[in-house]
């Protein structure tokens, strides 16, 4: 396999979302901030006890069941009077795009590779938070909205290599969840970084930090990228 992985240039590059491309700020002011608010005005609570509620219900429900990520059904379930448009643009000013992102997604794609987005937020979230991001992308794969899965497993990769028509070691995926953007693409072959926001650059370099990177912009000095830089 590692023979394969050598032979095999690279062709895509796959992008999570959520704490890589933007900050997990707008998604947090959404779920625990928004809608306790829109149930505190509906039944006249406090902001504290709506929150209480509202918290208790996303955890019934609980993250490893698909409605625990459907906004209009927790919509729907809590009787309020407003659309998930309404909810976003309440918060649009939320919405941060890390400084390095564009710059290093334009490389990247004047590069030739192909990127895509591989996020397990749902396909709603994923549109409005990277609009302006969007030009960049040939595909935006969902885990919840595409696959009804509430992680992204190994067989949401697979399933993204088949659709693409590509090897696993065709692909790099760059995440900020170990198990989820690192672990899980690999066990299929997948070229896989794991990014680590806290992580200082100026640190002194471990061997088991080579697929640890702190922001996008590390990926451009890696050497499984200089394929197509000197062809």
């Amino acid at each position: 396999m590692n023979e394969m992985k050598k032979q095999l240039p690279i062709k895509i590059i796959s992008f999570d979302v959520d704490g890589t491309l933007v900050s997990q700020r707008f998604t947090d002011c959404v779920w625990l901030q928004g809608i306790p608010e829109a149930y505190a005005a509906k039944e006249g609570l406090s902001s504290e006890q709506a929150f209480e509620f509202v918290k208790s219900e996303y955890d019934k429900i609980g993250e490893n069941r698909i409605e625990w990520y459907k906004i209009d059904y927790w919509l729907r379930k809590f009787g309020l009077g407003i659309t998930r448009e309404e909810l976003f643009r309440k918060y649009e000013g939320e919405i941060k795009i890390y400084e390095e992102v564009e710059s290093v997604l334009k490389v990247l794609k004047e590069e030739g590779y192909k990127l895509i987005v591989s996020s397990n937020a749902a396909t709603e979230f994923l549109d409005f938070q990277i609009h302006s991001l969007k030009k960049f992308f040939s595909r935006i794969f969902s885990a919840t909205s595409d696959c009804g899965e509430v992680k992204k497993s190994d067989g949401f990769y697979a399933r993204i290599c088949g659709i693409l028509d590509v090897q696993p070691q065709e692909v790099v995926h760059i995440g900020d969840h170990w198990i989820f953007d690192f672990v899980n693409p690999r066990k299929i072959g997948m070229n896989a970084y794991y990014l680590d926001r806290k992580r200082g650059r100026n640190r002194k370099e471990k061997k088991e930090d080579e697929f640890i990177i702190s922001d996008l912009s590390e990926i451009l000095d890696k050497k499984i990228f200089y394929h197509r830089r000197y062809l």
